[in-house]
C-alpha cells in the first residue's frame, strides 16, 4: 500500500454517499459495474469492508 497518499480513507459507503447526495446503494452499484464511483476507488480493508475518501465527485 502506498504511504504517500494525502487523502484519508475513513468514510463508509453511507457517509460517502451522503457527501455526494446520492443513495449508498447507488455508490455500491456503480462500484460493482465499473470498478469505481466516477473515478474514486475505495480501499478494501482487512475485514472486507470498503473505506472511501471524503471527496465530492464532479460528474
Amino acid at each position: 500500500m502506498e504511504s504517500n497518499k494525502t487523502e484519508r480513507y475513513d468514510r463508509s459507503a453511507e457517509q460517502f454517499a451522503a457527501l455526494n447526495q446520492v443513495k449508498a446503494q447507488t455508490v455500491r452499484a456503480r462500484l460493482c459495474r465499473t470498478g469505481s464511483y466516477f473515478g474514486v476507488v475505495p480501499l478494501k480493508l482487512a475485514n472486507g469492508r470498503l473505506a472511501w475518501p471524503a471527496v465530492q465527485v464532479a460528474k
